[in-house]
Formats: structure tokens, C-alpha cells, sequence
């Protein structure tokens, strides 16, 4: 399993790898070859993070006066899926 190195309220870029395909009638199945995954790419802050997963939110926002934070667009992101990860800067 990789080490994560980040917290909550961190901006990341996470690498991770997930499935690929999900036919959407029946069709017939190969024959042989190599079955493929893809890497992903999400960009967001650490919204909760525990030792199996990440959920990370690309669109934040809150009205100090009103008390009010939301956001919109929550991954959860295995941790053992993830290929890389880095903190980035945000404002």
C-alpha cells in the first residue's frame, strides 16, 4: 500500500489506478489477451482521509457571515489504487 503523506485541507494531485470498459449491452468476450486498467488524474483538497481511503473535493465553497461551507464533486479514492500522489500549491 503507498504512504500517503497529506492530511485534511491539502490540495493533491492523485494518480490511481481503476478499471477500464463497463459494456453497456451484452456483447460477445475475447478470446486471449491482456486485460488493460487506466490511470486516473483528480485534482481536489483532502476533504477525509482514513488508512483504506481518500475522498478529495475539487469545488469548495463557504460564507464566513453565514457559517455555510460546501462542496461539490467528492471522490473517494482507494488508497491502494493510488499510484502517485503530490501536495500542490493553491491559493
Amino acid at each position: 500500500m503507498p504512504v500517503v503523506r497529506f492530511k485534511q485541507g491539502d490540495a493533491v494531485l492523485i494518480e490511481w489506478e481503476d478499471s477500464y470498459g463497463c459494456s453497456s449491452s451484452w456483447q460477445d468476450l475475447p478470446d486471449g489477451g491482456e486485460p488493460e486498467t487506466m490511470v486516473c488524474r483528480s485534482l481536489g483538497w483532502v476533504s477525509r482521509l482514513s488508512k483504506r481511503s481518500v475522498v478529495i473535493v475539487p469545488h469548495i465553497g463557504h460564507n464566513e457571515r453565514m457559517g455555510v461551507k460546501q462542496g461539490c464533486g467528492d471522490m473517494t479514492i482507494p488508497i491502494a489504487a493510488i499510484v502517485r500522489a503530490r501536495k500542490i500549491k493553491a491559493p
